[in-house]
């Protein structure tokens, strides 16, 4: 077991101190943290890894999971995979604050993957999120500020779950972070609690696609990257097997599909599609099993590699248009014309989220599909193979069509000339700098490098699982499912382009109800207040008057009323004829000093 300070001297904290030299360095020098920074990570990530200790046992499937650290090793890469190309893609940016929480939010979410135990996990999950949200709030809008309120409330609910579970913990004398799912009692619940917020598990997931979307276009790439794989990979390593996040796993999978076919905003519809795809993890974890382990984090891995790119590519579809709705952009006609080189790569990306053959996201459904045949859960299956589908429908078919390739509402194709224009002078995707198209390139690509070599991703997992995904069979069916969905989309083609309207969340049935609750609360609180006022201050009046003439207590006769200060007893007639008499005799001394002084 190793020490406390362990938790705290990792590779992480290589980039938590790279994003602080930002904030410190001038300008000529920036982007050369900006990059050395992951770099560096990288390579202790590299050398930490490498330099584990072998065991001669092969690691079992529970309290092993926890303390070996073989759960380390793919997220602790992906992780610091994803800083360096994140970083490239935000090269050109020159908010320094923004770079510099982009840099600590990256580092503390390694720094929770190597945390052993809970008060170092604790530490980081919440410089986590208190980075994740300055990021939210980076891009400076009234939309941002909003969103970002609402994105710190939802996380300081979950921080304060887990930091309940955690302070039950160490009263019992538990420092270092163990497996869960064998025994749940109250602390185990509370921080499976405080880890699901984390995860967008239902119905607090209506964070991502409120916050996601206002975030600057690299700030988005950054946490479609971290949050939720940090609650995939702690659910992994402390409930592994619990069945019951199967069934909340598979409706976000197919929650998030449904919401993504009717969403009209770009990065909205992206948002959604975490929440689905972190619902295969979730429910592959929750299986149990190795399969499902390894499932859980190969589809974590593959995930941050299609998502970040398909994020790096919306971002570059806002940045050179200036739009961000599907309708909007759909007027334009093909963008594939003008931003080549991000049609391809969000082709690429698109197929493979959806699963396609021969790309990452179909090795590491691979897996999960074999753990849910395995374990018996058929209807699970089933409904995983719906959610590909609609991802398909919902992505790579209407994405592409109606952003890329689809002809636009005019007689031509092509969209005007001058149509784009971006943020630069000329239009199209000359004007996105050369950092950007590199990112996407190199996501792109290893999306399908991973999908060529599946024994890549496989060798990562914590137990080497071999899914065998090019089998006749698996190949077959997911060509025929993408087959018929491309056939329904081309046949209800015009009803498919979304609709310019608001989509409604989960967070409605909670925001709305709760604004009137806490609106009925505060005119109940301010009825009680003036009611309880009203009658302790008759009270106090009443005291103050038998105070001041005990003989009323004898007095039958009613308490007379009081108008207002003046009927007191102190000025009553008698005093006041008194002063009126005085009156009297200071006016007359005065007129006869006068008289004698004239």
């Amino acid at each position: 077991m190793r020490t406390m300070l362990s938790d705290f001297l990792q590779p992480g904290l290589i980039l938590i101190i790279s994003g602080l030299l930002l904030l410190l360095l001038p300008a000529a020098l920036r982007r050369a943290v900006q990059i050395a920074g992951p770099l560096l990570t990288l390579a202790a990530v590299l050398l930490v890894l490498g330099r584990e200790p072998e065991s001669g046992a092969p690691v079992q499937l529970g309290a092993d999971l926890a303390e070996s650290g073989v759960l380390t090793v793919i997220f602790a890469l992906i992780f610091a995979l994803i800083a360096l190309v994140a970083a490239i893609y935000n090269l050109h940016e020159k908010n320094r604050y923004e770079l510099a929480v982009e840099a600590v939010y990256a580092g503390s979410s390694i720094s929770v993957v190597f945390a052993e135990h809970w008060i170092g996990m604790l530490i980081f999950w919440e410089l986590m999120a208190v980075a994740s949200w300055l990021i939210v709030v980076s891009s400076r809008t009234v939309a941002a500020r909003r969103a970002g309120f609402r994105y710190l409330l939802v996380h300081m609910l979950g921080g304060n779950l887990l930091l309940a579970g955690i302070v039950i913990k160490l009263s019992q004398g538990e420092a270092a972070i163990e497996m869960l799912s064998v025994s749940m009692d109250a602390a185990s619940w509370l921080i499976l609690a405080g880890v699901a917020v984390n995860a967008a598990i239902p119905p607090l997931n209506a964070w991502i696609a409120d916050a996601y979307p206002e975030s600057t276009m690299g700030g988005t790439v950054y946490m479609g990257s971290y949050t939720t794989k940090v609650g995939v990979f702690c659910l992994i390593r402390l409930f592994a097997g619990t069945e019951l996040l199967l069934y909340f796993g598979v409706f976000m999978a197919v929650y998030g599909v449904c919401m993504a076919l009717i969403e009209n905003d770009l990065r909205r519809l992206l948002s959604y599609h975490i929440v689905s795809q972190v619902g295969y993890m979730v429910a592959a974890l929750a299986m149990g099993g190795e399969l499902g382990v390894d499932g859980a984090s190969a589809h974590a891995f593959n995930h941050i590699l299609y998502k970040g790119t398909l994020l790096m590519c919306a971002g570059a579809v806002i940045k050179a248009t200036g739009l961000r709705k599907i309708t909007d952009l759909h007027r334009l006609g093909g963008l594939a014309h003008v931003m080549p080189v991000t049609a391809v790569c969000f082709l690429i990306s698109s197929l493979a989220i959806a699963g396609f053959p021969l790309l990452n996201g179909f090795v590491s459904k691979a897996l999960i599909m074999n753990a849910a045949a395995g374990g018996g859960y058929h209807w699970a299956e089933l409904l995983l193979l719906l959610a590909s589908v609609g991802t398909f429908m919902s992505v790579t078919l209407k994405i592409n069509y109606f952003v890329f390739f689809g002809r636009g509402e005019s007689e031509d194709a092509q969209p005007a000339e001058g149509a784009l224009t971006g943020e630069g002078v000329r239009p199209g995707e000359a004007s996105l700098p050369l950092n950007m198209k590199l990112a996407m390139i190199a996501g792109a690509t290893a999306c399908v490098v991973t999908g060529l070599f599946p024994g890549l991703v496989y060798g990562l997992t914590p137990f080497g699982s071999d899914g065998h995904p090019f089998t006749v069979d698996h190949v077959t069916q997911y060509i025929g499912m993408f087959a018929g969905a491309a056939l329904v989309f081309v046949m209800y083609i015009r009803h498919m382009e979304p609709a310019a309207k608001l989509t409604l969340d989960t967070d409605w049935l909670y925001r709305k109800p709760l604004k009137y609750a806490f609106w009925w609360l505060c005119r109940t609180v301010d009825g009680v207040r003036l009611f309880l006022g009203g009658k302790i201050g008759a009270f106090c009046t009443r005291a103050v008057e038998y105070l001041h003439d005990p003989r009323r207590l004898l007095k039958a006769k009613p308490r007379p009323a009081r108008d207002c200060l003046e009927d007191d007893d102190v000025l009553q007639k008698p005093v006041g004829w008194l002063i009126a008499l005085t009156f009297a005799i200071l006016l007359a001394a005065t007129f006869y000093v006068l008289i004698r002084l004239g």
